[in-house]
């Protein structure tokens, strides 16, 4: 025996070693892969899905939206069929990839009875129209060049004039373009089907709209195809209180009105999101807005699709 060479016993012991190390090293995986997949892993028990049997919410002539800002397609599957589970009738769909993947998730989507409407939105638009322009311009080519099947439903817009940096110091005349936005957007695309916007519940103040003096709540919703309130509290009196006004105006004018209700953490506390009581609670509540609701011509939406899947039960 060599004087540097290993005893076999040692050298035996080194090799389980080794072999531990490596069987550990490959079923490790990054903490944001495991935690993406442990949120995607679906069963009928931790998802909570209601079905159409025991709806979302009180009544099955209520439209029921989600939020879908998600651009992977990883979990795609598992996310519309719990949308599907749970009586969804239409996603607002984030992409800006205009492509045969994304005719097939609508074509997909519709195959369950679900509506896909694109959600774009950037507060810039309020100050330069370029980047919805060229939005506009793919949209709508893309819209002509594919089936009925694979088409979009419409345009969902998610313009926050608040997300401007300057909006504390230029609080009017931001919300004075932000108008003058929605009105130009509405009528220069009126062709190219309906168009949504989305708005926070505080949108009281006063705007010039067609030569008089308006709120812009009031403008907004006379001007869009349908409007959706962020009406973000955790109770279904809370949703109400904030959105009341609003679901008044809209029934004068004769248009529907979407409640929003959140589901993702947020740093504006825990009285605007659903993320702590879990998908039972949340459920209660907007069977609740239902009976509050009435006979109003509202609707439901639920933002957003990966955070409310993930929600506690």
């Amino acid at each position: 025996m060599y004087q540097n060479q290993i005893p076999k016993a040692a050298t035996r012991r080194i090799r389980c070693c080794l072999l531990a190390a490596l069987v550990l090293t490959g079923c490790t995986k990054p903490s944001w892969q495991v935690a993406d997949r442990s949120a995607a892993r679906s069963s009928a028990g931790k998802t909570l899905s209601k079905g159409k049997d025991n709806p979302v919410i009180a009544t099955g002539t209520v439209p029921l939206g989600t939020w879908w800002w998600s651009t992977s397609k990883r979990y795609q599957d598992q996310y519309l069929d719990f949308a599907h589970q749970n009586g969804i009738t239409e996603i607002y769909f984030y992409t800006v990839d205009f492509s045969e993947a994304t005719g097939a998730f609508i074509e997909n989507a519709g195959s369950k009875g679900i509506k896909v409407f694109l959600l774009a939105g950037s507060y810039q638009w309020i100050h330069d129209r370029s980047g919805f322009i060229s939005l506009m311009n793919r949209y709508t080519q893309y819209q002509h060049s594919v089936s009925s099947t694979r088409r979009f439903s419409g345009i969902h817009l998610d313009v926050e004039p608040q997300q401007d940096p300057e909006f504390r110091q230029q609080r009017a005349a931001i919300l004075q373009q932000y108008i003058d936005f929605v009105v130009w957007a509405c009528d220069q695309y009126a062709g190219t089907g309906t168009i949504d916007f989305d708005i926070p519940f505080w949108m009281d103040d006063e705007v010039m709209y067609k030569g008089e003096k308006r709120r812009l709540y009031e403008a907004v919703i006379s001007t869009a195809a349908r409007v959706f309130i962020m009406s973000y509290r955790d109770t279904a009196a809370g949703m109400y209180a904030v959105s009341k006004e609003e679901l008044a105006f809209a029934a004068s004018q004769n248009k529907q009105l979407f409640l929003g209700a959140e589901t993702a953490a947020s740093k504006e506390g825990d009285a605007v999101t659903y993320v702590e009581e879990g998908k039972a609670y949340l459920y209660g509540e907007l069977q609740k807005l239902g009976t509050l609701c009435g006979n109003m011509n509202y609707g439901v939406s639920v933002h957003h699709i990966q955070s409310w899947y993930r929600l506690k039960k």
